[in-house]
């Protein structure tokens, strides 16, 4: 019985939700993979459930129509690459009940993401916030629930869901029907949930597969002394591939004195992805090239110009250059302004003539390449590309947003550029420009390094910060 993706997702969730339960219970003498052979539908789930005296804590995932559509697969799915699965839950349990800052006395049931009850689910209160976040400040986009917060499994008390079904109902009734939307109605309902979870009721979990011993990383704690300091360090817009890579790095920073606890704890990429059924997104690889997330073209397209536009102007100087004037008309009638990506422009005519657009564009793609690299691109460098013409089309995207990335004139501004995209990918939260919490940690850090304060901090502007939110407290087990 062939695993597929979605199968992983579901089934690593909703064993998740019954590991839990077991743990809690403290049933684990009593459980054994070999019992998931005989479960085959639902009443097979219920008596299994019964057996172990857990049916109250899980009977939502019990009734998860996703799950129960793949309960015979559960076997496989724990038994396969030699039990990696099974060993998995079982790291992750001793992670998670071992922790200190996680406070379990409570009586709890626990579910999926997306069998939360509408009268308690944040995500509905998430759903309305950001309906009014379209169109403030010039954001016409969406950007998914998962970058508020990213969590698969969530585990209440009572307790905490009648607090988020009164909280939720006075949200809807009060905060929603002011006309501006403001960031602090989004702090309210972030600070309720990291208050429920510092009291032991409530735990929004954000599940990764272990590469070894499983360990609980809190996200978003507002209590917390350390912050994330995310550095712009090259660009790789080079031949062999249909992407540009913006490389970075992370350093974990004390922000009461800008000491660096951390130095460089995490090294990845922001590449540029592209499909032409799914758009063109940017995707964050780090960590043994794991994904770390990604964003569609309207967030990053929109983080970018609004945090600092330099790069776009360089961008623009290429695009204005006599050769390409017939480009200009075809393509570029909106880019000087908050559409500055021609992408889906390239796509229109891709799509009705793939070797002409080829042939159109080729002359700016290399323009492109050249202004990073001292070659042309080479497309047969690629491999096997689906077409020619498709990688051209690619590597002209990707070469807009190396262009917009790489000639960030103030060193400060692309350092807060990398850092906003990286926020948002990472569900850190989702905002433009350069804050001032963002511009004195780093003045803090120069000082704690013993450097005086170059010029690039005296040129930044601090009015054009843009915060929409800060994202949600999580925990990830990974």
């Amino acid at each position: 019985m062939a695993i597929g993706n979605k199968d992983v997702e579901v089934l690593s969730e909703a064993l998740f939700c019954y590991y839990f339960a077991i743990y809690k219970k403290g049933k684990q003498n009593n459980y054994n993979i070999t019992l998931w052979d005989n479960i085959q539908n639902a009443s097979d789930l219920s008596k299994f459930t019964a057996n172990l005296g857990i049916t109250s804590m899980v009977k939502n995932v019990n009734n998860d129509p996703a799950f129960r559509s793949r309960i015979k697969k559960v076997p496989e799915f724990l038994a396969n690459r030699k039990f990696f699965w099974a060993n998995a839950l079982e790291s992750q349990m001793n992670a998670f009940f071992s922790n200190r800052k996680i406070n379990l006395s409570g009586n709890y049931i626990i579910m999926r993401a997306d069998m939360i009850p509408s009268a308690y689910d944040p995500y509905r209160a998430y759903d309305k916030l950001s309906a009014k976040v379209r169109g403030k400040l010039g954001f016409r986009g969406t950007v998914d629930k998962d970058k508020w917060n990213p969590s698969d499994v969530w585990i209440f008390t009572k307790k905490s869901q009648d607090f988020l079904t009164k909280f939720i109902r006075l949200f809807n009734n009060q905060l929603l029907k002011q006309p501006e939307y403001s960031v602090k109605m989004m702090e309210k309902l972030n600070n309720r949930i990291f208050l429920l979870f510092q009291k032991g009721l409530l735990f929004p979990v954000s599940l990764k597969a272990p590469t070894g011993s499983a360990k609980v990383v809190f996200e978003n704690d507002t209590t917390s002394d350390l912050q994330k300091v995310v550095k712009y360090d090259k660009l790789e817009y080079t031949n062999g591939n249909q992407d540009a890579k913006i490389k970075f790095k992370v350093d974990e920073v004390d922000k009461s004195n800008g000491k660096i606890v951390r130095k460089d704890y995490i090294k990845g990429s922001i590449k540029t992805k592209t499909v032409l059924s799914g758009g063109a997104r940017l995707e964050i690889e780090a960590g043994g090239a794991a994904r770390y997330g990604s964003m569609g073209t309207e967030n990053y397209q929109y983080l970018i110009r609004e945090t600092d536009r330099t790069g776009i102007a360089s961008l623009n100087d290429i695009r204005d250059k006599k050769e390409f004037s017939d480009l200009k008309t075809k393509y570029w009638g909106k880019t000087k302004g908050a559409q500055w990506l021609a992408r889906a422009e390239y796509v229109k005519h891709y799509k009705k003539d793939p070797e002409e657009f080829k042939k159109f564009i080729e002359p700016y793609t290399q323009a492109l390449f050249q202004t990073v690299n001292p070659n042309l691109f080479d497309v047969r460098a690629i491999g096997n590309p689906r077409s020619v013409a498709e990688a051209f089309l690619n590597k002209t995207h990707a070469g807009e947003v190396a262009i917009a990335m790489e000639f960030i004139t103030n060193k400060i501004m692309r350092d807060a550029t990398t850092e906003n995209l990286f926020n948002l990918a990472a569900s850190q939260g989702f905002g433009a420009g350069v804050s001032k919490a963002q511009l004195q940690t780093r003045i803090r850090m120069q000082k704690q390094l013993g450097r005086s304060l170059g010029e690039e901090f005296e040129e930044i502007e601090m009015d054009n910060s843009k915060k929409f939110w800060s994202s949600c407290f999580y925990l990830v087990l990974k």
